[in-house]
């Protein structure tokens, strides 16, 4: 028998609706609507632009998926910080 993969629904939000909906992120790293619209410019998020609506169109799961690769990042350089640290 063939295995049935669960497809997710994507969900696809704007930039500004981005920023509605996870104020978070412009208060802990900054992010603006902008930043968010130029992310998915350069292939950070995933998404497409609305040639209808004149949008970017950002698929939500994608914003976990770099916010958890930005926690990572900053854990690595808290990391390196603490081991470069002179002891004591």
């Amino acid at each position: 028998m063939f295995m049935q993969s669960k497809k997710r629904k994507i969900e696809y939000l704007t930039p500004a609706q981005v920023i509605e909906k996870y104020p978070e992120l412009n208060s802990a790293y900054g992010w603006t609507a902008k930043e968010i619209g130029i992310f998915l410019k350069n292939k950070l998020l995933r998404g497409y632009y609305s040639n209808t609506i004149k949008k970017s169109m950002i698929d939500e799961a994608s914003i976990a998926d770099l916010v958890e690769y930005v926690n990572g990042q900053v854990e690595q350089q808290k990391a390196k910080i603490v081991f470069l640290l002179p002891k004591k």
